[in-house]
């Protein structure tokens, strides 16, 4: 019916409400939209619900419209256009996410310092522990040992071995408290 309809006439059934009208042109359209709406967001679920966006609106504001050329250059102007307004909503949301992320690390005071910053760092501050509480640290800490093996190989008990992890582990917070915002 509607291959042989001038394009105002098929724009005016639209307006009537004329779904055979619609459903020619929705059948006609889709998937060069598709394709050229998937060009420009490079996602093929976003390109789809862009495209039925675009005539949903088509379809809902059918009696307002205003086409002053074809159909199909409205969509494909209207499919650009949502294109553009989606390709924003990506860059808005990922500024938002960034700023989530800087405000969640500002505010528990963390910062992520290069590895191997770290890494130095923790080494020069184990290595300013006192002797016998770096001793009892690295055999705990490095060489996985368990406290009664640490004790039993020191000699010493495992009340003296709990208290200097725990001697060792202030130093340590303190000494390295300094360097988390550097």
């Amino acid at each position: 019916m509607t291959h042989e309809l001038p394009e105002e006439d098929i724009i005016n059934a639209i307006r009537e409400g004329n779904t055979v009208a619609f459903q020619h042109v929705f059948d006609s359209l889709y998937e060069s939209l598709c394709g050229y709406a998937f060009s420009v967001l490079r996602n093929s679920a976003e390109a789809e619900d862009v495209v039925q966006s675009a005539f949903m609106k088509l379809w809902e504001k059918r009696d307002v419209l205003e086409i002053r050329q074809s159909v199909k250059s409205y969509l494909f102007r209207a499919v650009y256009n949502q294109c553009l307004n989606q390709i924003e909503h990506r860059a808005v949301k990922s500024r938002f996410q960034a700023y989530s992320q800087l405000e969640a690390t500002e505010l528990s005071g963390e910062t992520e310092p290069f590895p191997d910053e770290l890494d130095q760092k923790v080494r020069v501050a184990v290595d300013n522990l006192p002797p016998q509480c770096k001793k009892i640290f690295m055999m705990s800490r490095y060489e996985g040992l368990r406290y009664p093996e640490i004790a039993s190989r020191l000699n010493i008990s495992v009340n003296t071995i709990q208290n200097q992890i725990c001697k060792a582990l202030r130093i340590l917070r303190t000494e390295l408290r300094g360097t988390a915002g550097s």
